[in-house]
């Protein structure tokens, strides 16, 4: 080794032996960094790793049995020679590599991911590393995360050194809960939007009948807002339907616990109202749509049918005039025209209509015929298909009144022909879409409920299958080589049953799932028939498919899986509702489980953040109390060489110790600052009855030197008992007084303190903050310097003073500890205060039962 080299590596030894961190315990958290660095990289081995002169000692480790290997041997050399990050997917591949102990031998190290630990003076004192034994690749975002976990080690070590830097990390904490909180609000915006996408107007109700939600389509049905709604009772807010069917079908949900459907004429709006509403734990989900239009064709259509007699002529319908006498049927040019054929191309036989009827409906209709020539109904009316020139079906309303002789005899029976086609696909359609806005409610609800994926994938597959009356629906989770398993599954009985089987289709390449990906939907009318490849036939058959639908579910940019529907019995031609609805529920599908992932990645963030919280305030605690002994022996001496030499050296010697002195008292009160706001969540007494008078006079007997001295006047009003903790409330009321007496200036301090609850005001006072019900609301008031407005934050913040201990001493915690403490037993607190006018600090306490159990 060269000179320099030398020089280079004694100062890099010195450097680790200033952190003392060799030999030294296992600690939680360079364990938890170790095993963090193997999560990332998925590695089974993990090491924090430092290098000392002969050898390099492991102070964390995952999956390695020994402590320390000698420095001849491994792979960290590398991360040193290069001061780099070193990734190595195959140490086989290099030919010197391959021959290093650690790879020939224990603990056969294949790769390698190595990060220099570099301090901040540039020394590098090991690596962090990631190993396995089997090749490996790291994407970029591993490597960088790789990177800032060796910056996390270098930061614990640097905690070792910097008592100030728990503060710091403390407020990052707050930063990482605020962005964890801002991400779960994210996700409620989510599945709000999921609700304002519908085509219902929509709104909820808690327990007490108040609204808790209403979508933009509820808003214009409803001609109001929600900020007209939200909190709000239904029944205050529309009294004019108490007493309605809207009143009595609600109660009926909740009392019932049942889903409700009904229609209802909404006066103030003059419109038809179809409402579904369902019952849950915490109130009433409600879906309505206005029906005024359908509402009135149906009212339209009934009352053409009592004057249909009245506008058989000059009408758009065909007529019929049937002579029974003769069997001969008259057809108008209308009646023809109507089912596609030309004049001469129908005869007056009976059979040209009775032949066009559609077989599912033919006996039907003549027993209707029947059941009106034996007068068992006034007039005959039927709707059915009929067949028209081009071999399609229309829907016909046939209506017609028979006429009788004296004897009693039928002799003619007249009526028309009307074209319903359209009307009926309305009604088909509307069916459908209510069947849809059912399965999607049901579906929305379990999302805003629970995020239960089972659940949700289970309602899923069972409601498409009756809606489609499908022989099987099933949802298949894709894996990346196009292989994957059945997770739910509702099939008829009879056919084979593959739910939780793992399947692989040869035929199923890239580029399919590709397409699938982009969105491509698949329907096969018959499999038999299709042009697909054997090798996908062939796996189908298996199954006993016959025709199959197919569409992605997609999850951001990525598919996650299919949701199928198999036809075995026959082929089957899926029509665009069918495609359509299954599109829509897997794009449901695809944001409940987008849903599920953000809401268990918060609450991962929650307990970590948790858990990290907890460790920096036990850290303070146990960095500020092995502050004490030495900080204690050094006052001691100290104020021995003050006692000792005082007089006897000159007055620079004098003044320098006094210095030191009051330098060390300082310092001892921060450290016992510090303690005590470390202690406010860890060592916090259980809340029990405390009666506030008796904590005053204990206040005021702690301070009765400096009340004595100042000649302060305090007043006070009758304080209530609350629920609490004793030792920190008198903390809190010691604080704030004892800081009241100190910022006053050249004046005799006049403190008061004052305590109230909603319509209780004590001193007949008016206060900018009225507490609520379930609170007190205590203040300290006082005629000290004040301070400007833009500070009243700042004062609660741990170190942050507004003068110098020169003027007023002081460490800068008081506040920043009362501030704590209030939170933890579920309170506020804040001060208003101006310039030379006094200030006012206001907290409040909650007003818990004082019994307990």
């Amino acid at each position: 080794m060269e000179a320099g080299n030398i020089d280079t590596e004694a100062v890099r030894l010195e450097a680790l032996r200033q952190y003392q961190i060799l030999d030294t315990e296992p600690e939680e958290a360079y364990d938890n960094l170790a095993q963090l660095a193997a999560f990332i990289c998925g590695t089974p081995i993990s090491l924090v790793n430092f290098i000392d002169e002969n050898r390099q000692w492991f102070k964390a480790k995952v999956g390695l049995d020994v402590s320390e290997m000698p420095r001849s041997v491994g792979l960290s050399y590398l991360c040193q020679q290069q001061r780099n990050v070193i990734v190595i997917s195959d140490t086989l591949a290099d030919e010197k590599l391959a021959n290093n102990p650690v790879v020939k031998g224990y603990p056969y190290i294949r790769f390698y991911a190595g990060v220099p630990l570099i301090t901040p003076k540039g020394d590098i004192l090991g690596t962090l590393c990631a190993i396995d034994q089997v090749p490996r690749q790291l994407s970029q975002k591993q490597v960088e995360a790789l990177v800032g976990l060796s910056r996390l080690v270098i930061d614990q070590l640097e905690l070792r050194r910097h008592v100030s830097e728990v503060s710091k990390i403390t407020e990052k904490l707050v930063a990482h809960k605020q962005a964890a909180h801002a991400q779960s609000e994210a996700a409620k915006t989510r599945i709000t939007n999921l609700l304002e996408s519908i085509t219902d107007g929509f709104f909820a109700l808690d327990q007490k009948w108040q609204f808790t939600y209403i979508n933009g389509q509820a808003e214009q049905l409803l001609q109001t807002t929600h900020n007209q709604l939200l909190g709000k009772n239904i029944w205050e807010v529309f009294p004019e339907i108490i007493g309605t069917t809207f009143d009595c079908e609600y109660h009926r949900a909740i009392l019932e616990q049942v889903s409700v459907e009904f229609e209802e004429f909404y006066l103030p709006q003059q419109q038809w109202l179809k409402v579904h509403a369902y019952p849950a734990k915490d109130g009433l989900s409600v879906y309505f749509q206005n029906v005024t239009e359908r509402r009135r064709t149906a009212e339209a259509l009934r009352e053409s049918e009592e004057r249909w007699q009245l506008a058989l002529h000059g009408n758009n319908d065909g007529i019929w005039d049937w002579n029974l006498k003769t069997n001969e049927v008259f057809f108008s040019t209308r009646w023809k025209e109507m089912l596609g054929y030309k004049e001469h191309e129908v005869s007056n036989r009976w059979d040209e209509w009775t032949k066009r009827i559609h077989p599912d409906e033919r006996d039907w209709v003549l027993e209707a015929f029947q059941d009106h020539f034996a007068k068992k109904t006034p007039f005959y009316v039927c709707e059915y298909r009929v067949q028209c020139q081009d071999g399609s079906y229309k829907w016909i309303l046939d209506r017609g009144q028979a006429l009788w002789d004296v004897l009693g005899d039928i002799v003619r029976m007249v009526g028309s022909y009307t074209d319903i086609t359209d009307r009926k696909r309305a009604d088909e359609e509307l069916k459908r879409q209510n069947l849809r806005s059912q399965l999607f409610a049901e579906i929305t609800l379990k999302i805003r409920e629970s995020l239960q994926i089972d659940e949700i994938l289970q309602t899923t597959v069972t409601e498409v299958q009756q809606l489609l009356q499908a022989d099987r629906v099933l949802i298949f989770r894709l894996e990346p080589d196009g292989s994957g398993t059945v997770v739910q599954e509702a099939v008829l009985p009879g056919w084979p049953v593959i739910l939780g089987k793992n399947l692989f289709d040869p035929c199923f390449k890239e580029e399919y799932i590709e397409r699938y990906r982009q969105g491509r939907v698949s329907a096969l009318e018959d499999i038999e028939a299709a042009h697909i490849q054997p090798c996908h036939r062939e796996f189908l058959q298996q199954f006993a498919v016959r025709a199959n639908l197919v569409v992605p579910i997609l999850v951001r940019d990525g598919i996650w899986g299919l949701l199928l529907a198999h036809q075995c019995a026959a082929p089957r031609q899926w029509n665009q509702f069918e495609m359509d609805l299954l599109q829509q529920l897997a794009n449901q599908i695809g944001i409940a489980l987008s849903q599920a992932q953000l809401l268990e990645k918060e609450t991962q963030q929650s307990q970590e953040l948790t858990r990290s919280n907890a460790e920096l305030e036990q850290f303070a605690y146990v960095a500020s109390h092995d502050l004490q002994e030495p900080l204690r022996m050094v006052t001691s001496y100290l104020q021995l060489l003050e006692r000792r030499y005082k007089n006897k050296l000159d007055a620079n010697a004098d003044q320098f110790i006094a210095y030191a002195v009051n330098g060390a008292s300082r310092m001892q009160t921060l450290i016992n600052d510090l303690l005590n706001y470390s202690r406010v969540s860890t060592r916090g007494q259980p809340f029990v009855p405390v009666d506030c008078s008796f904590v005053l006079e204990q206040v005021l007997a702690n301070l009765q030197v400096a009340i004595a001295d100042s000649k302060a006047v305090v007043t006070y009003d009758t304080l209530p008992e609350v629920i609490a903790d004793a030792t920190q409330l008198t903390q809190v009321f010691q604080n704030l007084i004892a800081n009241a007496i100190k910022f006053c200036q050249n004046q005799q301090p006049r403190i008061h303190i004052g305590v109230e609850k909603r319509d209780a005001n004590a001193d007949g006072e008016d206060l900018n903050s009225i507490p609520s019900v379930d609170e007190w609301l205590f203040w300290v008031r006082d005629n000290a310097i004040g301070l400007e407005s833009q500070y009243a934050e700042r004062i609660f913040i741990i170190f942050q003073r507004l003068h110098g201990t020169g003027k007023y001493p002081g460490t800068g915690i008081g506040l920043a500890i009362c501030k704590k403490i209030i939170e933890r037993h579920g309170g506020r607190i804040w001060v208003e205060s101006k310039p030379g006018q006094g200030s006012t600090f206001y907290f409040t306490i909650p007003d818990r039962d004082i019994k307990l159990s």
